[in-house]
């Protein structure tokens, strides 16, 4: 038998308070009855008899990626039953799916998919919010090249799901960090209700996430518990019915929350199969002292992968400071006609972005436009130009503007 873990969290907010005293309210009766019930039904949980017999931890090459990421275990073989618990420890939060195959040493393989986290905290790897860029590479048929003719724009290329999982380059990790935020990937339970071995086989986990990550710092971290090699058959039938009891009564308490609105039971479904690797991208020329390359990532539309370039995210105080890019002479006239993009938009929020003049320390290049995602609702693209000053251009990155709405 199996059973995957779940944690709901009940949260209080309360209010910092003072060095003045000040008269307490009288504590709502419902809540009290609530954190009561909640206190009764922790004492009710039995003490674990798992212990941990392996850990392995590996760390991504790339600082923003999406996966995936693969882990194969071989089954500890314990005697009444076995944990697997991964998680991610790093500097921000992770928010994904996995894919865990199991081969048993009979019968066929089974696989189980579920969403997993509860928040991205990805913007070093997206375009936030005012955030001024400079146009980046088209993405088109050559893979994302940078340069190319005026008039003809890059687009987007699309991809079906990949048939077999290409999986990222995973290294040895050096240890676990004391202080990361950790995301939950999976924990995952299987066990017998005689004195046996409840998994006898192979364990193979794929994990990928729809956006991009910010996989600073990050370690995965792949736990393998067993029931403690003393347990005896009535010393498991007596956890096994202090488990069930323990589980049925918070499952019962969290039904009763639903039911009045206190909390929701998240949707685990997931959305997107893992994506394809990601293109080849060739970066355009560095617009200014200090711009940091944000690579292009995949987005899962309508059964198909689109991909979205990446582009170089300028410090508003390389603008300011006047560090960008300072070129001889000013650029070649704009092409009469409007580039064409090559593919259609991947999505109906995508924009389209056209190209640009961008000088590589040499030459003028044409950098082919993109369709992009706005970073939020309202936003508009405002293309780089370029200003004249005593016969030199000084290049003044496009970016998004995010617009008000006043009422």
């Amino acid at each position: 038998m199996t059973r995957i873990g779940a944690l709901i969290m009940l949260g209080i907010v309360g209010c910092g308070g003072s060095g003045k005293k000040h008269t307490e309210e009288p504590e709502d009766p419902a809540a009290a009855a609530r954190r009561k019930r909640e206190a009764e039904i922790e004492a009710m949980k039995p003490e674990s008899p798992y212990q941990v017999r392996e850990t392995r931890t590996y760390q991504p090459t790339e600082r923003c990626g999406q996966g995936p990421w693969k882990f194969d275990a071989s089954s500890l073989k314990a005697k009444y039953g076995e944990k697997l618990r991964v998680y991610a420890c790093g500097k921000h939060a992770m928010k994904g799916n996995y894919r865990m195959t199991t081969t048993r040493s009979y019968g066929s393989p089974s696989s189980d998919e579920s969403a997993f986290g509860f928040s991205h905290d990805n913007d070093a790897c997206k375009v936030k919010g005012g955030t001024v860029v400079a146009a980046g590479p088209g993405g088109g048929g050559g893979g994302g090249g940078t340069t190319g003719t005026p008039g003809k724009g890059g687009g987007g290329a699309t991809s079906a799901a990949p048939a077999t999982v290409e999986p990222r380059t995973l290294v040895a990790g050096e240890g676990i960090p004391k202080d990361c935020w950790k995301s939950s990937v999976i924990d995952m339970t299987w066990y017998s209700s005689e004195e046996s071995v409840p998994l006898e086989g192979k364990i193979q986990l794929v994990v990928w996430t729809d956006e991009p990550s910010d996989l600073e710092g990050l370690v995965f971290v792949v736990e393998q518990w067993g029931v403690r090699t003393d347990m005896t058959r009535e010393g498991w039938k007596a956890y096994r019915d202090a488990d069930r009891a323990y589980w049925d009564a918070y499952r019962a308490h969290l039904d009763g929350l639903e039911k009045q609105g206190k909390v929701t039971y998240v949707d685990r479904k997931v959305t997107a199969p893992p994506p394809p690797p990601p293109r080849a991208e060739v970066k355009p020329p560095k617009p200014s002292k200090n711009a940091r390359w944000i690579p292009g990532y995949w987005i899962y539309e309508q059964t198909k992968f689109h991909w979205i370039a990446g582009l170089w995210d300028v410090p508003a105080e390389d603008i300011q400071k006047e560090l960008t890019v300072v070129a001889p002479t000013p650029p070649p006239a704009a092409p009469a006609a409007p580039e064409v993009p090559r593919e259609p938009a991947p999505t109906v929020t995508a924009v389209w972005t056209p190209g640009s003049w961008q000088w590589d320390g040499r030459a003028y290049v044409w950098v082919t436009g993109a369709w992009r995602i706005p970073p939020a609702p309202q936003s508009t693209w405002q293309a780089p130009t370029w200003n004249v000053r005593r016969g030199r251009a000084v290049y003044v990155p496009g970016g998004w503007r995010i617009g008000i709405r006043l009422r």
